[in-house]
């Protein structure tokens, strides 16, 4: 008979969290997703899960989740950082980033770096795959890197993209690329998201700018 108490208040316990993480998913105050590409790395490893909630209050420069509603890429739940809001002017230069005028570098993101022929053999000693390391010619190389990741016993340097992207200039109608991007004055009712690696993104830059009502929840672990 005790025995039977256990097994049914475990049982009911157990049920009743059921509900109420069945109940939190619906309402969107509890979510998660899996994340299959590199777009937020160094911050959201690719392969990796999050979770999110939309009662969270989201502020800038943090990691949100929205709808992707542009018909000419795939659509879905997309993850990135809030770069800018209504009013906000957000401009790229020679890879850097500014808002209202201010160099934003308080988060750690990926950059794209020339690297030498021994720099891209000891990434690839460490793991990070061959399709993540691009060819330029027979000694010079290409991959995303952090301030963090920068190893001072090779040779490398920050590579900029000075030409236009074709994909941005039938966005935004201006000969804009990833690293060279407006200014831009976001209007009201929208929003600006860039991913954290920031030659491996498509973001804001491509898809253009966000409906504030397509935000799904901002991301609570990782934390961001």
């Amino acid at each position: 008979m005790f025995k039977n108490k256990i097994f049914n208040k475990v049982l009911l316990t157990g049920s009743f969290i059921v509900t109420l993480f069945i109940i939190a998913k619906l309402s969107g105050v509890l979510q998660y997703a899996f994340v299959p590409t590199a777009g937020n790395e160094p911050n959201i490893k690719r392969k990796s899960f999050v979770f999110m909630s939309n009662i969270l209050p989201y502020e800038k420069f943090t990691m949100l989740a929205y709808n992707q509603n542009n018909p000419n890429y795939p659509g879905g739940v997309y993850l990135q950082r809030l770069i800018g809001e209504e009013n906000d002017i957000v401009l790229i230069k020679d890879g850097n980033l500014y808002v209202n005028n201010v160099l934003i570098d308080q988060f750690n993101v990926n950059h794209s770096y020339k690297i030498d022929r021994a720099y891209a053999n000891d990434l690839s000693l460490k793991g990070v795959d061959d399709h993540e390391i691009f060819q330029m010619n027979e000694n010079d190389f290409i991959t995303q890197l952090s301030d963090k990741e920068l190893n001072n016993n090779f040779t490398y340097e920050r590579f900029i993209n000075q030409n236009p992207d074709q994909d941005i200039i039938k966005m935004y109608h201006k000969n804009w690329s990833a690293d060279n991007f407006g200014p831009l004055r976001i209007p009201q009712g929208k929003l600006f998201f860039l991913g954290d690696n920031r030659n491996a993104s498509l973001d804001s830059r491509f898809l253009g700018l966000v409906d504030k009502k397509e935000v799904v929840g901002r991301i609570f672990y990782p934390n961001n």
